[in-house]
């Protein structure tokens, strides 16, 4: 792919990402307004980030060592020998989470006491029951991520993008439309929405020649060299997970909403990153195995490139733009129903702790793909742990004093450190990464948020609309008017670039 195709395809996939993750805002929003920010919402949220853990750092392990030894299998022999591949490694995987699963059902009581010791009794109980519901996930989240690396690697993008939408459903049909509305109810839907997530890719698969068959084979030398490389890629991929399990572990011990306010904020942090960062993640992350496994370092590190600058060039205004109205957004998305003014307060303030994060969240994870596209786990090992590590101190030790805020910017701070880390360890590993021009990109683009955040700053003071939902609009049109106005007399590339590619849209309709 030329740069400009990249550019349609990250834009393509962006846009579904944001509709898709948007019905998991809407969801978050209904949940909000039939329970608040509670014990019910504590227990399932707790319950739900049980086994989402796991998944998150072993399955997104799985699929990051899963992509390019597909792609390499892909390159030097075909399609379907990646097809009996992948069945051989799903095979594993079953095996694995069927024994995962009985484990984490026989010691469930011991999982939720580790990770939540601050609940009460009450919330405990009901933690340990919503928590064995959801452990029927495991059985899907591990195919979930195979299936959708598969998909990367014969380079359909859209599917995978979209997979939000199949798991949102069943929990927004139920909390629209159903009677008697309980957590445990919801909890249910919760497991029905990630086996849907499975489902919806097997025709498609199928599409592309696929075909599911039981059998294992443990001599593969493939799977040998998986093995090497899943332990410090855990590691090193799953340092954000490890790290909001921290968060929700501190925050378990400030009281009851802590835990769902610190999950509702990170939930619309999420959906910023993921719309935009996972999108390119999504597109680039493929394409750069590829390119290793060609030998093409120089097309490996234009992309590399262009995925920080387009990174930079979307998420640091909005970054900006979450701090000035940090309580204006948490208000509009969720303060309705039962999410009254003590449940604003709480989540706003874990989502201005969090909301500095969204750049580095972006940078950190294109860093990790292409380290580990290069198979340079140890450096990502020691990259997560140390971010980890400072998680921990941070949270611990901040939460005395600031409470949730201090649980979230002890998070924002250890993601920075992590991606700081990261980009001197790709720098070193890539020697015909020439960094400045990089660096005057990311200058331009921070210096034109800050003539926003300025703008905007006096525009506030001088205008009180006294709706959270106004404010928020006209922010945000007078602000992407400031930035574009800014990023053009700045000539920022990748600016042009997405201008370019509207006009052409545009024009190739109007003819």
């Amino acid at each position: 792919m030329k740069g400009n195709k990249i550019f349609k395809a990250a834009f393509l996939v962006m846009i579904i990402s944001i509709l898709s993750r948007f019905l998991g805002l809407f969801r978050d929003m209904l949940v909000g307004y039939q329970f608040g920010a509670s014990i019910y919402t504590d227990a399932y949220k707790a319950a739900v980030s049980v086994p989402e853990t796991v998944f998150t750092i072993v399955g997104l392990a799985i699929s990051t060592v899963f992509i390019p030894m597909l792609s390499k299998v892909k390159y030097d022999k075909n399609k379907d020998e990646m097809f009996k591949f992948s069945n051989n490694i799903i095979s594993i995987l079953l095996v694995i989470s069927i024994i995962i699963f009985a484990l984490g059902f026989i010691f469930t009581n011991e999982i939720v006491a580790f990770m939540f010791d601050g609940f009460s009794k009450e919330k405990f109980t009901l933690t340990v029951f919503l928590t064995r519901i959801t452990l029927f996930n495991l059985l899907f989240l591990s195919i979930n991520a195979c299936y959708t690396a598969m998909l990367q690697v014969c380079e359909d993008f859209v599917i995978p993008s979209i997979l939000g939408m199949f798991f949102n459903a069943p929990m927004i049909i139920y909390l629209l439309f159903f009677n008697d509305i309980s957590i445990v109810g919801l909890t249910i839907a919760n497991v029905i929405g990630n086996f849907l997530r499975v489902a919806v890719q097997v025709p498609v698969l199928y599409k592309h020649g696929y075909r599911f068959k039981l059998f294992i084979n443990l001599k593969d030398e493939r799977i040998k060299k998986i093995l090497i490389l899943i332990i410090p890629v855990i590691i090193g991929s799953g340092a954000n997970s490890l790290n909001m399990v921290v968060d929700m572990k501190v925050a378990s011990s400030l009281g009851d909403g802590a835990v769902s306010g610190l999950d509702f904020a990170q939930k619309i942090i999420v959906f910023a990153n993921t719309a935009i960062t996972t999108s390119i993640v999504t597109v680039m992350y493929p394409l750069m195995a590829n390119k290793l496994n060609e030998g093409d370092n120089e097309g490996f590190s234009m992309y590399l490139t262009k995925s920080i600058s387009i990174i930079a060039l979307l998420l640091v205004p909005i970054s900006i733009g979450f701090i000035l109205l940090n309580k204006e957004i948490i208000s509009a998305f969720y303060e309705r129903g039962k999410f009254n003014d003590v449940a604003v307060g709480i989540t706003a303030s874990a989502f201005l702790g969090y909301s500095l994060v969204l750049p580095f969240t972006g940078v950190r994870d294109i860093l990790n793909s292409s380290l580990f596209s290069m198979q340079k786990t140890k450096v990502t090992t020691i990259n997560g742990i140390i971010g980890v590590v400072v998680n921990v101190i941070l949270s611990i030790s901040l939460s005395k004093i600031f409470g949730i805020f201090g649980v979230a910017i002890a998070s924002t701070i250890a993601s920075m450190i992590t991606a700081v880390l990261l980009f001197i360890s790709t720098r070193k590993f890539v020697g015909n990464f020439d960094v400045f021009p990089m660096i005057i990109k990311l200058f331009k683009i921070s210096l034109s948020a800050i003539v926003m955040l300025l703008a905007l700053t006096l525009l506030n003071n001088k205008i009180n609309l006294n709706n959270a939902i106004l404010t928020i609009l006209l922010n945000g049109v007078v602000g992407a008017i400031i930035y574009f106005i800014a990023c053009k007399i700045l000539k920022v590339e990748e600016f042009n670039e997405v201008i370019d590619m509207i006009k052409n849209k545009v024009s190739k309709r109007g003819i």
